[in-house]
């Protein structure tokens, strides 16, 4: 395989699986039967992959092997014009990609500042509408916002357990230092009535 059609394929294939996100390369490999070890070669750029294996990588993403050599090309020719419809992990679209998803209406959000006082906060109601309303959106924002929630409520769930098992621990210190008190006052008469004998 000529080394630039090589270096195509990669290109797309990297491309696709970060627009896929977190569990993308592992998603890919369960999906299409293909050994993890091989497909990890192949995203590392150490192996070209087999016409088997490169067909099933397009399939996956609904594209055809010449639409991922051409997003490969575009990649590498530094184009800012790419872009992967969301709704389905192919059909490459001519739309700006933006490498900050954190752009708005042209303006930068910056999520470690808060609202100054004088700005309205929008109510949990508020707030969960404009989540729906991009979750149920055919962009790019849809696919992050669903990962970003799907990480918080993780990262909130695991919290929460933490939090119970730490309660858990300490309920069993307790215990343990009762039982030990416990146990050290019943020897201790054992012990006085030992040394009197």
């Amino acid at each position: 395989m000529d080394q630039s059609i090589s270096n195509q394929f990669h290109a797309a294939l990297s491309y696709l699986l970060t627009q896929e996100g977190r569990g993308a390369q592992s998603r890919l490999a369960g999906q299409q039967n293909i050994d993890r070890g091989y497909l990890n070669a192949i995203v590392k750029g150490r192996k070209p992959g087999s016409e088997e294996v490169r067909a099933k990588i397009t399939s996956y993403f609904n594209m055809t092997y010449e639409d991922m050599l051409a997003l490969g090309r575009r990649i590498l020719g530094g184009e800012e014009d790419i872009i992967i419809s969301a709704g389905n992990r192919g059909g490459v679209h001519k739309t700006p990609m933006r490498t900050d998803m954190a752009k708005s209406e042209g303006r930068a959000i910056d999520s470690k500042s808060p609202l100054k006082s004088g700005e309205n906060q929008p109510s949990i109601s508020e707030k969960i509408m404009k989540v729906v309303e991009i979750l149920e959106s055919d962009t790019p924002y849809s696919t992050v916002l669903a990962e970003l929630v799907d990480a918080l409520h993780e990262a909130v769930s695991t919290k929460k357990e933490n939090l119970a098992l730490r309660n858990q621990m300490k309920e069993m210190d307790a215990r343990i230092a009762n039982l030990e008190k416990r146990l050290a006052d019943k020897k201790d008469p054992v012990q006085r009535v030992q040394k009197s004998a």
